[in-house]
This record gives C-alpha cells, sequence and structure tokens, in this order.
C-alpha cells in the first residue's frame, strides 16, 4: 500500500470583524455589572454575569477556529476546531467525486468561481497558497479553498491526473 496520509492543521487569522465582536461581546458583560456595582442594582450583576457566561462559552470560541485537514489516500476530511476545545467535522471528500482541482487564480478554475459559493477552510492569509478543489456530490458540486502541500497536490495527480492542474 502506498497510500499517501498527511494531517494539516490550519489556523483561521482574526479579522477586524472578530476583535469587534470579542470586544462587544466583553462590553455587553460588563456594562450590567458596573451599572450594578454603581448604584447598588444585584439584579444588573446577576444578569451581566449570565452574559459573560454565555458570550464566553457560546460566542468567543467561534471565533477562535483551527481547521483539520487528514488525507489519506487520495480522500479528505475536514474537521473544525473551536478554541481547541470542540471539534466538528464539517467536511468529507473522495478521490472519486473529484471533478477539479488547480492553484487559486488558475483559468482551469475560474467558471467555478463566478457566482457559485466557495467553502472556505483556509487561514485567510494571502501570502499562502490556496487550491481550489471542485467535487461533485449528489446535492450538486462543493467549491472548496483549502491550503495543501505540494506533496499532496503530487498525490492528488497521482489519482487523477487529468483533473489536477498546477497552472
Amino acid at each position: 500500500m502506498n497510500d499517501g496520509y498527511e494531517e494539516i492543521l490550519v489556523k483561521r487569522q482574526s479579522s477586524a470583524k472578530d476583535t469587534i465582536l470579542k470586544a462587544l461581546v466583553i462590553a455587553v458583560a460588563v456594562a450590567p455589572v458596573v451599572y450594578g456595582v454603581v448604584f447598588a442594582f444585584l439584579p444588573a450583576i446577576l444578569i451581566g454575569i449570565v452574559l459573560g457566561f454565555v458570550g464566553y462559552y457560546f460566542l468567543l470560541p467561534m471565533l477562535d477556529i483551527e481547521y483539520e485537514y487528514l488525507y489519506v489516500g487520495g480522500d479528505i476530511d475536514i474537521d473544525k476546531i473551536m478554541s481547541k476545545r470542540k471539534r466538528k467535522k464539517v467536511a468529507s471528500y473522495s478521490k472519486d467525486n473529484l471533478e477539479i482541482m488547480a492553484p487559486e487564480g488558475s483559468d482551469h478554475v475560474g467558471s467555478f468561481m463566478k457566482g457559485g459559493k466557495i467553502l472556505d477552510y483556509t487561514s485567510g492569509n494571502p501570502d499562502v497558497k490556496a487550491w481550489i478543489v471542485v467535487y461533485s456530490l449528489e446535492k450538486g458540486s462543493d467549491v472548496v479553498r483549502l491550503e495543501l502541500t505540494p506533496e499532496i497536490a503530487q498525490d492528488m495527480r497521482r489519482y487523477a491526473p487529468r483533473k489536477v492542474f498546477f497552472d
């Protein structure tokens, strides 16, 4: 068996929107507490504590995201890891469903990039080379943006030589 195996961990960069949302969650939690302390109003303090807990437990983990790609023999499984606490499987793609794979900006994937929804599982760093991978599924097709290593791209080409492009 000469199957390729590789795990890649990609940490999504924080955007300005994420920073604003973090500040908003903190402000919504702190404002009632400050109000309760200043005006000696116990229910406001309790509301602030509850809002802070809800924001910390439910909203903030959605802002610290890592994607883990598990590549085994042409198949790719993608997991989303939130705040290094929760793991959720977001996608699983088989080499049998591969339509086309090329670097972002390639003419080969240009028609797939127009109008459709692109599933982005990258760090968001513009300096890192991203690949566009299109899979045909029963419900239609998924256009997926991934940060793959050259070894994975070469191995994918071994399974589908007419569908993987490097230009």
